[in-house]
């Protein structure tokens, strides 16, 4: 059974009648690292989220209330630590969500605990704005993109749950029912897990929310003369040693802090965000699965590898169908971003997720027909080794896929897949280059030539090189 699928073609619908009705059409199965961010999810006027602004700020108004007043009750410390770890939102279609199944929490007790602890000095200093919980993605380590937006949907879960039952009627969607929180809604049932699935307004999603990165705050408040100015009066490192020293400050201290806590709370509310570009696509992942959806007649795979050679010549014909897409079937136009007038900056590659995604997506397919187990990370490119491709336990090749701007690129291959092969005992390895570095003359030698070079005098036994073309060339007309 393959381990993705379009969220559309699993629902049996078009990806144009899902993004009409605003939802995010995900594949289901990997990570897709978009998020909601609090500013667009307050400010929707889709009818299920007419009032989300008044849940939220309800919820961390109460969790901050019984804050307050936890130091001297223990039942007011376990609600607000149960307020804060709260599990990660089951049968969320953005694809983060689709861990969920396995029990975890979207914030750790050791992040709440640093949560609770800043929360405590912003709240000495007299700050008592529900949105403090929003931006302290910007002071706590480990309260990033992902915490902020699983907080967000699990306490506005009931509204996604009625957005996405709306949504199915109206498009005839097969549903059944599920009982959450003792109220019934009819959704479609999770292709993967025994959970439902949940959809995601594409409205409210971004690379980053807003409240979690000072990268952000600062570029969307430089267009603004008035936040500008106030943001010249605060920096991270600033508030960080502010609040290391808040405990034992003097009155002058606190105040200050206070005034630049509350500017910055001006500055986070002023700010006005726009969604992410669906198509523009500037993180390269929506584009992916249809592009492979249209190869998938080339993909055809006769039996299962009978033994090791069998199985190294199976992922080879992956490989070999991965560099054909990318050189010959178009697949080379979504390594690269675009401008916003649409047009592809050659000389800007996405990142290294895109390459491993694109090549996961190919090889479930073939994994699917072989019964080959394929394992990878469900963000590609997070585990110890991207690929690993196994017939039985002592017959597994291992994929390693670069670009070739990657920056330890003969290290890589000197050093890092021999590492993985002896720690994953697998018995052949694949380390696999996408070419996007265009020379400046023909007497450059790049990182590329120079990897090439070295694995031809030092070839390593059971390690293959493969080198893909994904330079974007002229079209005939304008050669």
């Amino acid at each position: 059974m393959k381990k993705t699928i379009l969220l559309s073609k699993y629902l049996g619908t078009t990806r144009k009648k899902l993004e009409e009705k605003l939802v995010f059409d995900a594949v289901l199965g990997i990570d897709t690292k978009l998020f909601v961010d609090p500013k667009l999810l307050i400010n929707s006027d889709i009818q299920e989220f007419e009032y989300v602004n008044d849940i939220i700020y309800q919820y961390f108004k109460k969790l901050l209330r019984c804050h307050k007043h936890s130091e001297k009750s223990p039942r007011l410390r376990e609600v607000v630590r149960k307020m804060l770890t709260v599990p990660e939102p089951k049968g969320v279609s953005i694809g983060y969500g689709n861990k969920s199944d396995r029990g975890t929490t979207s914030i750790s007790e050791s992040v709440a605990n640093d949560i609770l602890v800043s929360a405590s000095e912003i709240l000495a200093i007299g700050i008592e704005d529900d949105e403090i919980l929003e931006i302290l993605g910007l002071f706590v380590e480990g309260y990033g993109a992902d915490s902020i937006s699983d907080l967000m949907i699990h306490v506005s879960y009931k509204n996604f749950c009625l957005f996405t039952q709306r949504v199915c009627k109206e498009l005839n969607l097969k549903t059944e029912r599920f009982k959450i929180e003792d109220e019934e809604y009819y959704l479609p049932r999770h292709p993967f897990n025994n959970s439902h699935i949940v959809f995601i307004p594409h409205i409210f999603l971004r690379k980053l929310p807003i409240a979690s990165s000072w990268d952000e705050i600062i570029s969307a408040a430089s267009e603004n003369d008035e936040l500008r100015r106030s943001l010249n009066e605060i920096t991270a490192p600033a508030f960080k040693q502010i609040f290391d020293d808040l405990k034992d400050a003097d009155e002058k201290t606190r105040e200050n802090a206070r005034n630049r806590f509350a500017n910055l709370l001006k500055i986070y509310t002023a700010i006005k965000v726009g969604s992410y570009d669906l198509l523009l696509d500037n993180k390269g992942y929506y584009q992916l699965m249809p592009f492979i959806d249209s190869q998938n007649s080339n993909f055809k795979v006769k039996s299962k590898p009978a033994n090791i050679s069998e199985l190294i010549q199976f992922v080879k014909k992956i490989i070999a169908q991965y560099g054909r897409s990318i050189e010959e079937n178009g697949g080379n136009k979504l390594l690269y971003r675009k401008s916003k007038g649409g047009s592809l900056l050659e000389n800007k590659p996405h990142n290294e997720d895109v390459f491993q995604i694109m090549f996961y997506l190919i090889a479930d397919i073939f994994c699917a027909q072989a019964n080959v187990a394929l394992a990878g990370e469900s963000d590609a490119g997070r585990g110890p080794v991207d690929f690993s491709l196994a017939t039985g336990y002592d017959e597994k090749v291992l994929v390693e896929i670069k670009k070739s701007k990657h920056s330890k690129l003969i290290s890589g291959y000197r050093n890092q897949i021999t590492a993985y092969k002896k720690s994953e005992n697998a018995k052949y390895c694949f380390y696999v280059v996408i070419d996007v570095k265009k020379k400046k003359s023909e007497k450059e030698i790049s990182e590329l030539d120079k990897l090439k070079e070295y694995a031809r005098n030092n070839p390593i036994d059971g390690v293959e090189l493969v080198v893909i073309n994904g330079l974007i060339y002229p079209s005939p007309s304008r050669l």
